[in-house]
């Protein structure tokens, strides 16, 4: 059994040796380390010994918020408050059990005229459940003005997020991670701040330390496992899928990636079997659709898969990758004339992928449509302008530190190509390094260093990723000599030179 699932139920026995006085204590203690589950099962404990003691009670309250319990936490506040309204910090927990609920009108109404950032806060996210964004920013400008705190910027960079304006998302992530550094909302908006950037380097160390900080916190653990999957380290990606599936099994995040993990895997039958129990819930433009129609799909069950995919292209038709998925099951399910006029608007465009053209290739022949022959030479060649769309995608990448985005570019161009353009295998190893996937990055490093062993800038890419690694350093030291005699006015060549000399001596 699972260590995380018996750690309640040993917890509970020894709880119940304890006094309530030590239950207490022990209780504080977790909650100081954010370990809530554990602080739960103590709380618990001292309030079986002292029922009805209003500072346990609050302990417990807050506790349970911090878990997501909404209806727990009611129930311990609902004691605190008696038969009167919450007032002053009561007001705000009891709207927050409300929101965990999704009661928006019941949070509004326990926060009533209290002033101040926290109920300003609140009464921005009663607002996004109710769908008025014009009243979420209003209050989230209120709560700024009244002082604001760290939850309330993490709060509104997310709102921010969702309107697409990273740098205001920026701004108020900053400010959240300095009013509170360590606090598991300033550390989950700047991991999502960084995802954005695709400084997915920057993202997992935010993310593994609020793992670290807040070990029940199931948004730190998923956050991390997605990443850990984008960086493609799939082993340790399963492994915090785990930890996070052992205390919440069926929350959305978890069967996603759980999902993802067996569709990388080409694991069709285990994307069904994560997918299968939760359906008829899903929303119709729930991203495990498209995993669990392309699962179908490939299981040979082109109707079922259709049912799932349909929904999403009607409501998202510019998602390429459903859009194609549905033309194939028009194609499995002998449709082929619907399979091209589904297909044709993608295959169209100048910079169409080679997956498009050759699904399109495929239904084309099978329709007796003429053109079948043309995109299949399509589908076999570089398009110039996808190429140069890539290029150009790859290089504003760089420069503004979106390795990720810059990474996917490049792999796409070596993907269509014959893998020997040494300028894009160089930047694609830099970008990796920055990824912090040493391995990936010196095995592209090596292949340019192969291909251009005279440039400088391959030179000092191949050293570098060297010293990084802290393998092979006197080679290291030698590449980057090499190629600082080759550029001696490059400045970057000569500071990574410097610091490698540092590290030898």
């Amino acid at each position: 059994m699972n260590k995380l699932l018996i750690l309640p139920a040993l917890l509970a026995l020894a709880a119940c040796a304890d006094s309530p006085e030590k239950s207490l204590s022990k209780g504080k203690a977790a909650y100081t380390a954010h370990d809530y589950a554990a602080a739960r099962v103590y709380f618990a404990s001292a309030l079986a010994g002292t029922p009805g003691d209003k500072a346990i009670l609050l302990l417990q309250a807050r506790t349970l918020i911090a878990l997501g319990d909404g209806e727990g936490a009611r129930t311990a506040l609902a004691a605190l408050a008696g038969d009167g309204p919450p007032t002053g910090e009561l007001a705000e927990l009891t709207a927050e059990a409300a929101l965990l609920r999704k009661a928006p009108d019941a949070a509004l109404e326990a926060i009533g005229q209290t002033g101040g950032a926290e109920a300003e806060r609140l009464r921005a996210l009663a607002a996004i459940q109710k769908g008025d964004m014009p009243g979420a920013v209003n209050h989230m400008e209120r709560g700024v003005a009244a002082g604001g705190n760290a939850r309330l910027f993490a709060d509104y960079a997310r709102l921010r997020l969702l309107s697409g304006d990273m740098a205001g998302a920026s701004a108020l992530a900053d400010r959240a991670a300095k009013a509170e550094p360590d606090g598991i909302d300033s550390l989950l908006i700047g991991a999502q701040i960084a995802v954005r950037r695709g400084d997915l380097k920057q993202s997992l160390e935010l993310y593994q330390r609020a793992t670290k900080l807040y070990p029940n916190s199931l948004a730190a653990l998923t956050g991390q496992a997605a990443v850990l999957g984008d960086l493609g380290r799939k082993d340790e990606m399963t492994k915090v899928v785990d930890q996070a599936a052992a205390f919440a099994p069926h929350a959305p995040a978890v069967l996603f990636l759980r999902a993802k993990a067996a569709a990388d895997a080409k694991d069709w039958a285990g994307v069904r079997s994560v997918v299968q129990p939760v359906e008829t819930s899903l929303d119709q433009v729930d991203p495990l659709r498209v995993l669990y129609g392309e699962a179908l799909l490939r299981l040979g069950q082109s109707e079922l898969a259709a049912a799932q995919l349909a929904p999403v292209v009607r409501a998202m038709p510019g998602n390429r990758d459903a859009v194609r998925l549905l033309a194939e099951t028009r194609l499995q399910g002998g449709d082929a004339r619907g399979a091209v006029a589904m297909l044709k608007p993608l295959a169209d465009l100048p910079y169409a992928r080679p997956e498009e053209l050759a699904l399109m290739a495929r239904a084309a022949k099978a329709a007796g449509n003429p053109d079948a022959a043309t995109y299949e030479a399509r589908s076999r060649q570089p398009q110039p302008q996808a190429l140069g769309r890539d290029l150009a995608d790859a290089d504003v990448a760089m420069r503004a530190g979106n390795w990720a985005g810059a990474a996917e570019s490049y792999r796409r161009i070596l993907a269509v190509t014959d893998g020997k353009n040494v300028l894009v295998l160089n930047n694609l190893a830099n970008a990796e390094l920055m990824l912090g996937n040493l391995g990936q990055a010196q095995e592209l490093a090596d292949k340019a260093l192969r291909l251009a062993p005279g440039n400088a800038s391959v030179l000092d890419t191949a050293g570098w990723v060297r010293i990084k690694a802290g393998k092979d350093l006197e080679n290291a030291r030698r590449l980057l000599r090499q190629g600082a005699q080759q550029a001696p006015g490059n400045a970057t060549i000569r500071a990574h030179l410097a610091e490698a000399e540092r590290a030898g001596t």
